[in-house]
C-alpha cells in the first residue's frame, strides 16, 4: 500500500531564528523509560523520569550549539531513518569537567535540545544518543578556546519529537 501525501507546504512568515537556545538537558537514557513517553504526530504529550531520576541542565553560551535532524533514505533497501547530531562547546578545561564528560561517554543518553525559537527537541528518544566526539583544547593564542567541543549522535526511526516547556521543566536538575 502506498503512503498517502496528506498536506502540502506554504511559505511561512519570517519570524524564526536559527541556532539552539541557552540550555539543554542530558541524562542517562534509562532515566526516561519508553513506557513513560506518550507521543503522536511529532509531539510528546507526556514524558516523565523514573522515580528519583532527572536529566541534568547544561547552560550554554549564545550561538554555541547546533542540532541537526537529517532524514536518511535508502531507495534500494526501502528504509528510512533519522540521524540526529548535536554539537556544542563547554569552556574552561578542568578535572571536574573532564570527569563529567567521561561519564557521558560511558553512557547511552537522552537529550532534550531547546532551540532559539523555544522549541524543545528530544534527541535519542527511542535508541538513545551517544557522545561520539570530545575534543579538549587549551588553545594556542590568548583568545583561543580553552575547553571542549562535543558531538553527540543518535539514529532514530523517525525525526525528533517536540516536548512542551512544562514537561521540559519537570525533567531537569539544575547543573
Amino acid at each position: 500500500m502506498p503512503c498517502l501525501i496528506v498536506q502540502g507546504s506554504t511559505i511561512d512568515c519570517r519570524d524564526s531564528v536559527g541556532g539552539s537556545g541557552l540550555s539543554l538537558l542530558i541524562g542517562e537514557y534509562s532515566n526516561v523509560p519508553q513506557a513513560n513517553i506518550t507521543a503522536s504526530s511529532g509531539v510528546i504529550s507526556a514524558m516523565t523520569c523514573s522515580t528519583g531520576k532527572r536529566l541534568f541542565k547544561y547552560e550554554l553560551q549564545k550561538e554555541n550549539a547546533q542540532f541537526t535532524d537529517s532524514v536518511k533514505v535508502s531507495v534500494e533497501n526501502g528504509t528510512t531513518y533519522s540521524e540526529q547530531t548535536l554539537t556544542f562547546t563547554l569552556k574552561k578545561m578542568s578535572a571536574a569537567l573532564r570527569n563529567n564528560l567521561l561519564t557521558l561517554a560511558y553512557n547511552r543518553l537522552m537529550i532534550v535540545v531547546k532551540d532559539a525559537n523555544g522549541v524543545n527537541w528530544v534527541m535519542g528518544q527511542v535508541n538513545g544518543a551517544d557522545l561520539t566526539g570530545n575534543e579538549g583544547t587549551t588553545g594556542k593564542a590568548m583568545g583561543d578556546l580553552n575547553g571542549h567541543t562535543l558531538t553527540f549522535t543518535a539514529k532514530e526511526p523517525v525525526p525528533a519529537n517536540t516536548v512542551s516547556d512544562a514537561i521540559y521543566a519537570t525533567l531537569q536538575i539544575t547543573a
